[in-house]
């Protein structure tokens, strides 16, 4: 299966906007003892501070997933381009494959093409964060060849070099 990975467009990112906040607010009230108003406005905020410009934002990358022989959309992808301790990194942001087109293989392409995408931009490592309630993206990552390098309350960061 080959998927692509194509810029969303505005009004794509406002559908992924409210569904990217809606899955953090659900994520942190499974992991923290917080209202849902306080998840809600911890989400929103994050989510505006992490992309201040939208779709413009420097050195993020919003995609939609599409599979390239059915020409369908499958998913959304956010990840961005980062320098830490001196390292050219990619972090994974956000990955959803829609409910009724999970385990067909898109998540494995399309956390390749992001990797593709990180080495032809100089990027020697991929990051993931997962939150530990979040069993079928760790045994995901797992399977792609991320290892966890260190676990924090809520959840675990992944890595996996890329170089090459």
């Amino acid at each position: 299966m080959k998927v692509q990975l194509r810029k969303m467009s505005k009004d794509e990112f406002d559908i992924f906007s409210e569904n990217s906040i809606n899955d953090y607010t659900n994520d942190l009230m499974k992991s923290s003892d917080i209202t849902m108003d306080e998840a809600r406005i911890q989400a929103q905020g994050e989510f505006e501070e992490m992309l201040p410009n939208g779709l413009e934002t420097q050195n993020n990358v919003l995609r939609i997933i599409v599979d390239v022989d059915e020409q369908k959309a499958v998913g959304t992808i956010w990840y961005l381009f980062e320098m830490t301790e001196g390292v050219k990194q990619v972090f994974l942001s956000d990955f959803i494959i829609k409910e009724e087109e999970r385990r067909k293989g898109y998540a494995s392409s399309a956390l390749a093409e992001m990797e593709q995408d990180a080495r032809q931009n100089d990027c020697s490592e991929s990051i993931i964060y997962v939150w530990k309630h979040n069993l079928p993206g760790i045994n995901l990552y797992t399977k792609s060849g991320y290892v966890t390098f260190r676990e924090v309350d809520n959840g675990m960061y992944m890595k996996k070099g890329i170089k090459g």
